[in-house]
């Protein structure tokens, strides 16, 4: 894994195509790195790069390489230059994609509509399916932000997503191209090669007790115990705060009194619009004219959808109608409201006419809700008061439990004020760090990191907020690493020597071959040993399942008449010549061109990348802070 992460971290910044955005939510949070709290810095072409900024990009690199190389990635194992490199990389590409778009108006009060209707579908503000507001600011506040300014995030990025994929959604492949692709892929090749097979070699290998006694003592370093580290820790949920939490009187029925209300505005409606924008005429008055003639032409029956496709210039709807989905007071302007209010299904409105547009509407589609009883209701009610209070009163809790650590109060102390009781977690490694260890889950990578930190000291205490709890630990104990007996771990060194000799045995063998092929007596020399084998394959392709991935690959990176030796990943060494490669015949080719039309985009929407990404991301005016660190 770490040689594809080191060409990962070398390889050019396609971030423009592969990393796409998604809701901003996933993003929030402090950085689990620890920045200082900074209020900048620097920018990037003129747009200034904030704390916020610093958090969103740590938890986005950290998720993309979580992505790549899976969930218990470390991202802590990269050095600390590679991961500030890396989270600056993030900052570059978030920044220059907003500043485009800020540039070409793509942040304007369409794109905060479509932000705030992501926000309401968004499963994480919902309860029982639907939005709830209190639910939304809880969860917003908890991580720092208003309800506004949440807001003004999530249309920043999905402004800046609307760029990145103007920027790709252009993009053809000739005929051409694909034909050569496939010829390209479809090449075969012809190979005699000498295979030296690791597992049988070192099973033919007998260590001598002398043998491995040596080898215990010239290798000491080899076989001491992992550092073992002890841990007091006590942790809070939203469960320990429901018996505080008190229902306030007439609160049920004042909550079923706003569903009720809220139920009625509920009514889904869907509706269509025709938009005529004025700034895309001369006059306010030639715009005026226009939608006038369109709602004359509706009035004598012509079709909506068709003059839509015409007329309409909202180029995100025009194309299926003008379709803009069920209405929502939170999203659209209280004059479509107005405009819809008592039409029925197929009913048009009269002109709408905004700041900047004229509207016409016309509804779709009417689904009415149905509306439960308080009885049905009054537990949910409850239930969800007791859910949102209770984790206001455990993020209450967590900042005062910062200031008692930050005072350097002890771990007994900190527990007694909330009357909890201390668990101990002993003998944790920092390879075998899991839950069993603990008794709740262990899923957040700040929990190893203060643990095995060199900066932690024995007494040192740390409060972690992890959205579902809150976690207290002090560092209790250390216990340093020691040499191991010998007949512990005789079974360990048995198969270090093993595996030094079959190796060293390779090597040796590796350059013998090579002289009886020179000597023309490659068979007789192969003969000797069972587990060296001698095979010629014809027509091998470059998928193939025949030879391992790694040894098919380099083979193809090769020339005719080239001798390679390739060390497998399983630990076998193939000693390959390459004797031809092979270009199937057109008539086969353009039979399988169809397949490889696909694979053929993806390769060009990474080269029109490429491009963008000099031009964009090479070309952008970075002003970093020199004091950016962990």
């Amino acid at each position: 894994m770490m040689e594809s992460l080191r060409n990962f971290l070398t390889g050019p910044r396609l971030f423009i195509v592969i990393a796409a955005c998604a809701l901003p939510f996933v993003f929030l949070g402090t950085s689990s790195l620890g920045s200082p709290l900074q209020s900048s810095f620097g920018s990037i072409n003129g747009e200034n790069v904030s704390q916020e900024d610093f958090n969103i990009a740590t938890n986005r690199t950290i998720q993309k390489f979580q992505s790549i190389y899976g969930d218990d990635f470390d991202f802590n194992q990269l050095d600390e230059e590679t991961q500030i490199d890396q989270i600056k990389q993030e900052l570059i590409v978030q920044k220059v994609l907003l500043s485009q778009s800020r540039k070409l108006g793509l942040i304007n009060s369409e794109t905060e509509k479509e932000a705030k209707r992501n926000i309401i579908e968004n499963p994480v503000f919902q309860v029982d399916g639907s939005f709830d507001e209190n639910v939304y600011e809880a969860q917003v506040k908890a991580v720092g932000y208003t309800k506004e300014s949440y807001i003004d995030l999530a249309t920043d990025i999905l402004s800046a997503e609307l760029y990145r994929s103007s920027l790709i959604s252009n993009n053809f492949v000739t005929d051409q191209e694909v034909f050569e692709l496939a010829a390209l892929l479809e090449q075969t090749v012809d190979i005699d090669f000498v295979k030296v097979d690791f597992d049988q070699l070192k099973r033919q290998i007998v260590n001598s007790e002398e043998e491995l006694i040596n080898y215990f003592d010239n290798n000491q370093i080899l076989f001491y115990s992992d550092e073992k580290r002890s841990v007091d820790y006590f942790y809070l949920t939203p469960n320990d705060y429901r018996e505080l939490v008190k229902i306030p009187d007439n609160y049920v029925e004042e909550t079923y009194a706003k569903y009720l209300l809220k139920s009625e505005a509920a009514n889904e409606v869907r509706f269509s619009h025709i938009m005529i924008d004025k700034t895309n005429y001369d006059s306010i008055d030639e715009a005026f004219n226009l939608i006038t003639e369109l709602n004359l032409k509706l009035a004598n029956g012509e079709g909506f959808s068709e003059l839509a496709a015409t007329f309409s210039d909202d180029i995100v709807t025009k194309d299926n109608g003008g379709d803009l989905e069920y209405f929502d007071a939170d999203v659209f302007p209280p004059e479509f409201a107005d405009a819809i209010s008592g039409l029925e299904v197929n009913g048009i409105s009269e002109i709408v006419e905004l700041e900047d547009t004229f509207h016409i509407l016309k509804v779709t589609e009417i689904n009415k809700t149905e509306v439960m009883s308080l009885d049905a209701m009054k537990k949910d009610i409850i239930e969800n008061l007791i859910q949102t209070e209770s984790i206001a009163l455990m993020n209450d809790d967590f900042d005062m439990l910062d200031e008692m650590v930050a005072s350097n109060e002890a771990i007994e102390v900190i527990a007694a004020s909330l009357a909890k009781n201390l668990s101990t977690a002993e003998g944790i490694t920092n390879n075998a760090l899991t839950a069993m260890n603990f008794d709740f889950e262990i899923d957040d990578v700040r929990v190893k990191d203060f643990i095995f930190s060199p900066d932690t000291n024995i007494g040192s205490t740390v409060v972690i907020n992890t959205d579902e709890a809150i976690i207290v630990m002090s560092l209790k104990d250390i216990v340093e690493p020691a040499l191991l007996e010998y007949e512990s771990i005789k079974e360990k060194v048995n198969e270090n020597l093993l595996l030094t000799k079959a190796s060293e045995k390779q090597a040796l063998l590796s350059v013998e071959i090579e002289e009886a092929k020179t000597q023309e007596s490659l068979d007789t020399f192969i003969s000797a040993y069972d587990f060296v084998s001698h095979e010629s394959f014809v027509d091998v392709k470059r998928y193939s399942s025949l030879l391992p991935r790694e040894v098919v690959s380099k083979i193809f990176g090769s020339s005719v008449g080239d001798s390679i030796s390739i060390n497998a990943s399983n630990g076998d060494i193939y000693l390959v010549d390459i004797l031809n490669y092979k270009k199937p015949e057109n008539e086969i080719i353009a039979e399988l061109v169809i397949q490889y039309e696909g694979f053929s985009q993806e390769r060009t929407i990474n080269n029109i990348s490429s491009i963008i990404n000099d031009d964009l991301f090479n070309n952008a005016r970075v002003n970093f802070n020199a004091n950016i660190t962990f």
